[in-house]
């Protein structure tokens, strides 16, 4: 992972400064990222995008939402953190942030906690292809 990328994860996720505590939501990590752009979205959300080395154009690198914005304590732990990201009817404080969470569960099915604290991941199911075993009829 890029330095840049690392010493901006440092930053969002250390309780000693003034910002508030995030929690990240990885949608795509790159294996040799290059450059990356921060968005800020509506209330306080930011939105990675990134670029590889190897490949042209950007792709979605990554969500990072204030905690406060769910509703719970800075001190929250992951499995209270998680029960929000995946329900995202239970977030009534933030509806920016509700939005955001269905979006993501539309387009990536579920969320999964990282070991770190605060980190999560998308899991996108993908359809896999049946393989038919033994002998068919063949059709006319």
């Amino acid at each position: 992972m890029n330095e840049r990328m690392k010493e901006f994860f440092k930053k969002i996720h250390n309780t000693k400064n003034s910002i508030p505590l995030y929690c990240t939501i990885i949608i795509r990590p790159g294996k040799s990222i290059t450059d990356f752009k921060i968005k800020k979205e509506g209330s306080n959300i930011l939105k990675i995008i990134a670029h590889q080395e190897d490949r042209t154009g950007w792709f979605l690198h990554s969500y990072h939402i204030p905690i406060r914005n769910l509703g719970l304590s800075e001190e929250a732990k992951n499995k209270d953190i998680l029960e929000f990201l995946n329900e995202p009817r239970m977030i009534t404080r933030d509806k920016t942030t509700r939005e955001l969470m269905e979006e993501i569960l539309r387009k990536f099915t579920e969320v999964l906690s990282e070991r770190k604290k605060h980190y999560f991941k998308t899991e996108r199911f993908k359809k896999k292809k049946e393989f038919k075993v033994g002998t068919q009829m063949k059709g006319f």
